[in-house]
């Protein structure tokens, strides 16, 4: 007779969950078989069967506890183990649920714009809306988890009373974390960055990968990943080649002589440029931009659709003008003069006497 309180217990937590774990396969197998004909709500049951099960199991298993334990320290302790269990697992649902409605919003908005640029500002405001809901949801978990306590009440009029001092305490301690969720959420909604964008950090090409409440993630063209605080684009200046778009102006320098013919070398380049299939048929020009000593510094400028045709093509125009100098206008190529003087009979005039004469110039 000793052993059947604990028996029957037993026994109600075992039923409670057998049930629970009957009514989560029979939906999964009728959402199964119904997501055939409707894909979305397969996909959304799926999405919530854990947080739905764990809300379902936590329930069922305070309420056979409830009925079944004996009064004492013992059923106390895990009635209330239990109701965390129940509030943790609705928070869960619910945060679930409303990530999942942001998510179909974030496609449904991104699919309406027409053009790749507010299509990534899109996804970057919705991706940070999402994170922020996030946080904002296991802040809420959190506090009615603590509400749950007896005695916390106490505890938050205190909090309350001392909130100037604490405040104080809290923006010293977390200036850079808060400075860094602060540029964050300035970064996604005032369109200074989106995901995709292509930008120019500490002088080297890069894509944004991510935008977090914190930092930034860069991919490099070198499949290297750089991960920056929020706070650098907010107070160094950076380059965003795809602002306004994805199209993209190419210039590069060559220093050759005096002698090259432009007029061949603009023919070459206008070629090689319909040859390579990548020219977006917006600009292409071939300039000279400074004559100074023994150089002229030609300017070559072409443009693309995307910063990796444009560094394509760079590359390609480059190698195929210097191959086209080399062997059709030599003469064009760098060249170091130097005036070569040799020793001579000495000359007098005026009263001062020449040392040297120059030798003809090499």
């Amino acid at each position: 007779m000793d052993i059947w309180p604990i028996l029957s217990w037993l026994i109600a937590v075992a039923l409670s969950a057998g049930a629970v774990t009957l009514v989560l396969l029979v939906a999964n197998l009728a959402f199964t078989r119904f997501g055939r004909r409707t894909p979305w709500a397969r996909s959304g049951w799926l999405r919530v069967r854990r947080p739905f099960g764990a809300l379902l199991l936590s329930i069922a298993l305070r309420t056979a506890v409830a009925a079944n334990a004996e009064p004492g320290a013992l059923r106390e302790v895990g009635l209330h183990v239990l109701l965390i269990a129940v509030v943790v697992a609705a928070v869960w649902l619910a945060a679930t649920l409303v990530l999942a409605w942001l998510e179909h919003t974030q496609r449904r908005v991104v699919s309406r714009k027409a053009d790749d640029r507010g299509r990534r500002r899109a996804q970057t405001q919705m991706q940070l809306v999402r994170r922020v809901v996030a946080v904002v949801f296991v802040v809420v978990g959190a506090a009615l988890v603590l509400l749950t306590f007896p005695g916390v009440e106490r505890v938050g009029a205190t909090i309350l009373a001392s909130a100037g001092v604490l405040s104080v305490v809290i923006g010293i301690a977390a200036q850079a974390s808060l400075g860094n969720v602060l540029a964050g959420l300035q970064l996604a909604f005032t369109d200074a960055i989106r995901i995709g964008d292509v930008v120019e950090v500490d002088g080297t090409w890069s894509t944004i990968e991510d935008i977090t409440l914190s930092y930034v993630v860069v991919s490099i063209w070198d499949e290297r990943h750089k991960v920056l605080p929020s706070t650098y684009f907010t107070t160094t200046p950076f380059i965003n080649w795809s602002r306004t778009g994805n199209s993209v102006t190419g210039t590069f320098l060559m220093s050759l002589d005096w002698r090259v013919d432009l007029d061949g070398l603009r023919a070459e380049f206008e070629r090689v440029v319909d040859e390579s299939g990548l020219w977006d048929g917006r600009s292409r020009s071939v300039l000279v931009t400074d004559a100074e000593g023994e150089r002229l510094s030609v300017r070559v400028l072409v443009t693309t659709a995307n910063t990796d045709d444009d560094w394509t093509l760079q590359c390609f125009v480059r190698e195929r003008l210097a191959t086209w100098l080399r062997e059709h206008n030599s003469e064009a190529l760098p060249l170091q003069r130097v005036m070569i003087v040799a020793p001579g009979p000495r000359r007098q005039h005026d009263g001062a006497v020449d040392e040297w004469q120059p030798a003809r110039a090499r």
